[in-house]
């Protein structure tokens, strides 16, 4: 699409980070993911400004060299300017850790034991005071960035980690063309009444300065609504999806994410994928191969899919030694005690699972905790069976990329509370993500699977990737806020 108003991104991480290479030289890197890919390539039509803080200590240093943290990053077919703010590391860590991480996620997730957890006292509203300050922060970076420019631009504001900007920047900007994208799921009323008053207001509140407030599947913009109406004065709309308060209207639209299919496909058969391919295939042999891939995050319900693999066994007997899982974890989030204790959690139920059900010739679940995507794409050429059980989860990305490069017509164990889940419809076998012994008796339905209906879940599921393109996704933000900004004129 042609873009006749410059555009402005705003998000916690930026499109390249910097790190220094073994002669000690700061170099750029280039973030991964089709998310950067789509955004970007919506920047490089417009020379628009992405800003984003800085998360690395290369990225501070980056920050000292520049003026205003402001760097022009160029590439083959591509030109934008990136700004990175810094805020103070200790503030930095109560924003991103203290809230973002360890109240809003668990808070969006429903991850919290009620019972034990959360405490809210002086050290969270002393980190609620961090997380409005870099938002604020944002914001006037935001404002200062559409000085002087006629056409306005037009902002992408992504995700929980800046829920306050879009009030903030209304309030600096009034007639300002705003819109939110929240890439996780949102809690509903009951949830989110967890929270304390005054900070569930502000979070409301915060993202209803938006024009269009997006989201990964009908539930999530759903329970956002249902949540607005704990604001007294706010109208709130479901059949039309909007909210009214303080005299404006927010939209909340569905914007489904995909994934970059001809780079997934390019990476795919590249060299160092198809070696690793060759060497996972002749280890699996003539067994069946479960195979999930995950960031070692609570919301991933990687215990639980540990448990309904030996419940799978233990009820089946015939599938000892005829059938393996790998599990493909990457490290997230290390410092927060929670993830760590969950990841030791995992490991030892695995350990536990091999020493009781494994024999000499047979380890019944391969577990490998690294950050290594070129593994991850070889496996998904081989899986029969591709299981993603997430608790909850705003999308689930996995769930996208292993039918488009799987080559075994393979079946996907999807959970209800995935956002995917309302892409694929039937295309999937549906699992209760706290149900272990629906999880075990899908995985058997999965292995068990005609080949003829294999082949038809799988085509439909390749087509339903192939058919819902990035490119659509940042499309249609940018032309229904195009669509505000003609009303808006009129």
């Amino acid at each position: 699409m042609r873009l006749e108003r410059p555009l402005v991104i705003a998000s916690n991480r930026g499109p390249v980070s910097f790190e220094r290479d073994e002669a000690g030289e700061l170099m750029e890197k280039r973030g991964a993911g089709g998310l950067v890919t789509a955004l970007t390539g919506a920047l490089a039509m417009t020379g628009g400004l992405w800003v984003a803080c800085a998360m690395t200590e290369g990225d501070r240093e980056q920050v000292t060299r520049s003026r205003a943290g402001r760097i022009d990053v160029i590439g083959e077919d591509l030109k934008y300017d990136l700004r990175y703010l810094a805020p103070p590391p200790d503030v930095f860590d109560r924003y991103y850790n203290g809230i973002s991480n360890r109240v809003l996620w668990f808070l969006h997730h429903e991850l919290w034991d009620l019972v034990r957890s959360p405490r809210f006292g002086a050290g969270t509203r002393q980190a609620w005071a961090d997380y409005v300050r870099v938002n604020g922060e944002f914001a006037a970076a935001l404002d200062e960035a559409a000085a002087g420019r006629d056409p306005a631009p037009l902002y992408l504001v992504q995700d929980y980690h800046l829920s306050l900007v879009p009030a903030m920047l209304r309030a600096r900007r009034p007639d300002a063309l705003i819109s939110h994208f929240t890439h996780t799921p949102f809690a509903g009323p009951g949830y989110i009444s967890v929270l304390p008053e005054e900070m569930a207001r502000e979070l409301l509140v915060g993202l209803l300065g938006a024009d269009i407030l997006g989201f990964q599947s009908e539930r999530w913009a759903e329970l956002f609504l249902l949540s607005c109406r704990t604001l007294d004065d706010a109208k709130v709309d479901l059949r039309r999806r909007r909210v009214e308060l303080q005299g404006r209207t927010t939209q909340v639209r569905v914007y489904p994410i995909s994934v970059d299919a001809p780079t997934l496909r390019e990476l795919a058969r590249g060299p160092e994928v198809k070696r690793i391919r060759r060497e996972l295939s002749k280890e699996i042999g003539d067994r069946k191969f479960i195979l999930r891939v995950d960031r070692t995050e609570l919301s991933k319900n990687i215990l639980r899919g540990f448990l309904a693999f030996e419940t799978l066994v233990k009820e089946h007997p015939e599938w000892t030694g005829r059938v393996r899982m790998m599990a493909l974890l990457n490290p997230s989030r290390r410092e927060i005690p929670e993830y760590r204790a969950y990841t030791r959690e995992c490991l030892n139920a695995a350990e536990r699972i091999n020493t009781e059900l494994g024999t000499e010739e047979w380890t019944p679940i391969d577990v490998q905790v690294r950050d290594d995507y070129p593994r991850a794409l070889a496996a998904y050429g081989l899986y029969d069976v591709l299981m993603v059980n997430p608790v909850f989860d705003g999308m689930n990305l996995v769930a996208l990329e292993g039918p488009l490069l799987n080559r075994r017509d393979g079946v996907v164990v999807l959970s209800r509370n995935a956002g995917g889940f309302e892409l694929f419809g039937d295309h999937v076998l549906a699992v209760n993500p706290f149900d272990v012994e629906g999880q075990a008796d899908a995985l058997h339905t999965a292995l068990t699977m005609s080949d003829a209906e294999r082949t038809a879940h799988a085509a439909k599921l390749r087509r339903a990737v192939t058919g819902h393109p990035l490119s659509k996704w940042v499309g249609r933000q940018l032309t229904d806020l195009e669509r505000v900004a003609q009303t808006k004129a009129s």
